[in-house]
């Protein structure tokens, strides 16, 4: 995220886990987005579902609900490798939704229709 003053900083929402969360210490005028990318504080963003707690690894709605919205997976502890404070939650709420859409036809397994 570009600040007014041309700081570069974290995804602002990661404001609510903990002081200086966001602070990379780069600016626009000093640094390139490429060392934005690769500071400390964003390359767990990079690595996809190797990022996540195991649990998260090995549930199979993964690929639906990616580990959770990240502020709500953190910890002093463990930083961002925990499963969503509301894990249960989302699987509750995704299981909900595909029942739903199944008793209504859906097929997740069918393949898209082509566009004409």
């Amino acid at each position: 995220m570009i600040e007014s003053d041309g700081s570069i900083e974290a995804v602002d929402t990661l404001r609510s886990v903990e002081e200086g969360a966001t602070w990379l210490g780069l600016d626009v005028l000093r640094h390139s987005f490429d060392e934005a990318l690769s500071h400390p504080k964003l390359l767990h963003r990079q690595h996809g579902k190797d990022a996540l707690a195991e649990q998260c690894r090995a549930c199979p709605l993964v690929d639906v609900c990616g580990g959770g919205y990240l502020p709500h997976r953190f910890s002093e502890a463990q930083g961002y490798r925990n499963p969503s404070v509301y894990c249960a939650d989302l699987e509750y709420l995704i299981r909900h939704v595909q029942g739903s859409l199944r008793q209504h036809g859906w097929n997740p397994y069918a393949q898209a229709a082509s566009p004409p």
